[in-house]
């Protein structure tokens, strides 16, 4: 299945020519969907999304902000300042996700999660990006959902391709909002250091979060402009889910407290 590449900048496209040269985070074989290869191919139940057990951060979108400040830490990593929620402290750990593979229901589950394990497939300049979705994911679950009927594409399929076009669009749009933080000056790099029983400490992993100090000495005008774009409350939302490394501490098996 392929879907028309939109006529979008240049960082909208670029997210399937880097699926390509690499398998991102979840993925190990993503490959096109077609009749022929995947006739018989089923895929892990909706709710089982036992994947993520082993990660404690996931990226997520600029329209994602509203809900995922309710639940989650929103940092900012790398030099692209990509936008991710935290799930945990360990790299291994997701405290969100129960033993059964079960997304903690009162929480938002991020839709690079949902989307899995589909993708679009191909390279910047492509009139039409392929739908994919990753081999490695065969399931043989009693609840294991089939991508065709025959020669026909279930629901499965036609519901993946929806979400994969909503998420490549905002993806485009986050890329774009990340350009801006990284070229504003407001960002500064912190880290967080949890004391574990016994003396231990474990220490986060450098991640980048707006200054407020420096963004109440932004110009009204600049305000302006970042609120017609839609970025003003995105970066709202990013200020206030810092408050939430505290419900994600409360989360954790064991006492620890933050001491940086």
């Amino acid at each position: 299945m392929s879907v028309d590449q939109p006529d979008t900048t240049e960082e909208t496209s670029s997210e399937a020519a880097q699926e390509q040269q690499a398998p991102p985070l979840f993925y190990s074989e993503p490959a096109p969907v077609t009749a022929g290869t995947h006739g018989d191919f089923k895929i892990q139940p909706e709710l089982d999304l036992s994947f993520t057990r082993e990660t404690n951060a996931v990226p997520i979108t600029t329209p994602e902000f509203v809900l995922a400040a309710r639940h989650y830490p929103i940092v900012f990593v790398g030099d692209q300042m990509v936008p991710t929620v935290a799930l945990g402290f360990r790299h291994d750990q997701n405290l969100f996700v129960s033993e059964d593979g079960a997304w903690e229901r009162r929480c938002y589950t991020p839709a690079y999660v949902r989307r899995y394990p589909f993708i679009l497939l191909g390279k910047e300049g492509d009139e039409r990006l392929q739908l994919g979705v990753d081999n490695a994911c065969q399931s043989d679950h009693a609840d294991a959902r089939a991508l065709f009927d025959g020669e026909t594409e279930t629901k499965v399929v036609t519901d993946a391709l929806e979400l994969c076009q909503q998420f490549h669009s905002a993806y485009g749009a986050t890329a774009e909002f990340s350009d801006m933080l990284a070229a504003s000056g407001l960002m500064e790099e912190r880290s967080l250091e949890l004391e574990l029983p016994g003396d231990e400490k474990m220490s986060i992993g450098a991640f980048s979060s707006i200054s407020e100090e420096k963004f109440r000495e932004v110009p009204d005008a600049q305000i302006l402009e970042w609120r017609s774009k839609g970025w003003l409350s995105a970066m709202y939302f990013h200020i206030a889910s810092l408050n939430n490394w505290e419900m994600l501490i409360d989360r954790l098996p064991e006492v620890q407290i933050p001491t940086s």
